[in-house]
């Protein structure tokens, strides 16, 4: 039974492959962009834009609440797994 599924599926190779590598890109730019790590680094860049005056405090607070629950909300999502 399993070479006739393989025979009759094989078309749709092409398919599983091309949605693979889909969710394998979807899954290194979510963690590119929005990750821990992206989203330490975007904590360190706002706070380095607050001391080179690039923003405001009020900018940089509401950044950093942002940041932080986004930061918080990996680390519960983590405790649960």
């Amino acid at each position: 039974m399993g070479l006739v599924s393989g025979v009759l599926t094989a078309p749709l190779a092409p398919v599983r492959l091309v949605t693979w590598v889909a969710n394998v890109l979807a899954r290194e730019a979510w963690d590119q962009e929005l990750g821990p790590a992206a989203t330490r680094r975007r904590l360190q860049q706002a706070q380095r834009d607050l001391e080179a005056g690039r923003i405001t405090e009020e900018e940089y607070d509401i950044v950093e609440d942002e940041l932080i629950e986004r930061l918080v909300a990996f680390q519960q999502a983590e405790g649960q797994s």
